[in-house]
């Protein structure tokens, strides 16, 4: 049976990544728009009456990812959330393994990312970059992958 389009894009979304923290094994799941969507509008009304100041512009980030996560960590037998709010989240991780699962769902998120260039794209304009600096082909590039050619280079240079 062919999909649709809609179910295809549907599917792209429903990836899943691996991820163990100590002895437990978890998954992450891609969020959607709406999760974000959902856990912006749940901060902003848990801040709603709170003065903006750089700390709880801090504590509203914090927060937001605390959303998140909950939303993101899944147990992989169930394919249920392991955490039933952002607070559970909040009193049961420590903020080094918060941290851990914020950059592997990051990663596993720039991985699933269309803007992503594969390896060999990314080598061929490596190349042209080094050969003409001036390649237009940047202008048109996204921050990931710029990112990436800064950090290329540079790595290169300090060899």
């Amino acid at each position: 049976m062919t999909m649709t389009l809609l179910e295809k894009l549907k599917h792209a979304g429903a990836a899943r990544h691996p991820v163990a923290l100590g002895d437990a094994s978890l998954t992450l799941r891609l969020l959607s728009e709406k999760d974000y969507g959902a856990a912006g509008l749940a901060a902003h009304l848990a801040f709603a009456d709170v003065e903006l100041t750089p700390t709880s512009g801090e504590l509203y980030e914090r927060h937001l990812a605390d959303l998140l996560l909950a939303q993101a960590v899944l147990d992989p037998e169930t394919g249920k959330p392991v955490f039933e709010s952002a607070d559970q989240l909040a009193e049961t991780l420590t903020r080094e393994q918060k941290a851990f699962l914020l950059d592997e769902y990051l990663g596993f998120e720039r991985d699933y990312s269309p803007t992503r260039m594969s390896d060999d794209a990314f080598d061929a304009l490596l190349d042209e970059v080094k050969k003409t600096p001036q390649t237009a082909r940047l202008n048109a590039s996204s921050t990931a992958t710029l990112k990436r050619l800064v950090r290329c280079l540079a790595s290169q240079l300090s060899n």
